[in-house]
């Protein structure tokens, strides 16, 4: 009788010790609150409108347009539609414009660049259509041929709420610059749709582009909500 209680002792203490490793090294381990994970988009496709346009202009980070066929640019036709409800257009005046310089796909393509539009106001505005988009030299005017065109899409009619951002893609053809209506240019002066344009914010571009770049023509996509596909043309 002694025996078999001290060998039914010693089994229940192993089987503790079973139990006692399981539970701490072989069972599921608990999930960890506040695991940071990897880095989102910050204009996810899927949002809508007014959640994509609501998202913060930085860390803003676009990989280069895609080198394929396209068919060539149309000039855009068509009147742009109207924003939802009675609000007023945006001005100039109540915005920041910035345009950022994007990687083009090879030394002879166009240059490219993202514009955005910031209300800085305290209303919403309504904005449609195509920003207004020059250049300048020295801080003066520039005549350079400007198309609109439906890139990436047709424009879409938006409420741009305060400290809420808009966008749309530019393309400037390169020239010799010496060729017959080659403008050395170092800014960009843009606006809102029927609006007055101002100096934009620069960013992306070299210090040699600061100083001059030469330029034939420019092409202006459509004022977009988000950036999905914004410089995909």
């Amino acid at each position: 009788m002694r025996n078999n209680g001290l060998r039914a002792l010693a089994t229940t203490g192993a089987l503790l010790t079973v139990l006692a490793a399981c539970s701490t090294t072989g069972g599921p381990e608990a999930p960890t609150v506040g695991t940071p994970g990897p880095p989102g988009t910050p204009y996810a496709s899927g949002e809508s409108e007014e959640q994509a346009s609501n998202q913060p202009v930085e860390p803003l980070t676009l990989a280069p347009p895609h080198p394929r066929t396209t068919a060539p640019l149309q000039p855009a036709t068509q009147a742009p539609p109207p924003p939802p409800g009675n609000t007023a257009p945006c001005k100039t005046t109540q915005l920041s414009v910035r345009i950022i310089r994007q990687l083009g796909t090879s030394k002879t393509s166009p240059g490219v660049g993202l514009v955005i539009l910031n209300n800085l106001g305290g209303k919403a505005c309504a904005l449609s259509g195509w920003p207004v988009i020059g250049l300048t030299s020295g801080g003066t005017a520039l005549r350079v041929p400007a198309t609109n065109v439906n890139r990436p899409r047709r424009p879409v009619g938006m409420l741009l709420q305060p400290r809420r951002t808009a966008f749309a893609g530019v393309q400037w053809r390169s020239c010799p610059p010496t060729a017959t209506g080659c403008r050395i240019v170092d800014g960009f002066r843009i606006g809102a749709p029927g609006s007055t344009a101002i100096p934009a914010e620069l960013a992306g571009f070299s210090s040699a582009e600061r100083k001059g770049f030469a330029v034939s023509a420019i092409v202006v996509g459509s004022l977009q909500p988000t950036t999905t596909d914004i410089l995909d043309w």
